[in-house]
């Protein structure tokens, strides 16, 4: 399992309320006529940015979602959205750990610590991981920016110093 995680913010004057709208309507229009490879996708707001995750079943969906994303009955609401966006950067994630559900209400963004093997990393991340609706994602091929991991868990999570966690709680829209 993939995810394309895309992060943006409207721009300074924009609606808010029919900013979310719009992504909501292109959510749900994504939804509705799915692309091949397409599981689920869904917007979370968070300290004013908000995120854009696209989980995939492997990168052959990811053509077919680009070219769905701007297509059909998306394209109004795709570049409605796009037009009021500031900035955004996105990233391609693969799933470590956890199911696909992405819909937890944290997400706490982390970096292996220099040093550690991803094996060693998992071993530490254990006491979380093994919790219900808990689920790592890492970043691939550094498409994008770090850090290079994603916990989203459904409850705030504290790990090591040493990951340089930042925790952020989200809501869906």
């Amino acid at each position: 399992m993939l995810a394309y995680v895309f992060s943006h913010r409207p721009h300074s004057g924009a609606d808010l309320a029919e900013y979310e709208a719009l992504l909501r309507r292109f959510h749900a229009a994504l939804a509705a006529s799915p692309p091949a490879g397409f599981v689920r996708s869904a917007t979370y707001r968070s300290a004013g940015t908000y995120s854009d995750w696209y989980v995939v079943e492997d990168s052959a969906a990811l053509d077919a979602l680009n070219q769905a994303a701007v297509s059909g009955r998306r394209s109004e609401s795709h570049d409605k959205v796009a037009q009021m966006a500031a900035e955004g950067t996105g990233k391609l994630m693969t799933l470590r750990s956890g199911s696909a559900d992405i819909g937890a209400a944290f997400e706490i963004r982390f970096s292996k610590p220099t040093g550690v093997a991803y094996r060693d990393l998992e071993r530490v991340l254990l006491p979380w991981t093994a919790r219900a609706g808990v689920s790592v994602w890492m970043r691939m091929m550094v498409l994008g920016p770090p850090p290079e991991f994603t916990m989203l868990s459904p409850s705030a999570v504290e790990l090591p110093a040493s990951m340089s966690a930042e925790v952020l709680a989200r809501q869906a829209l």
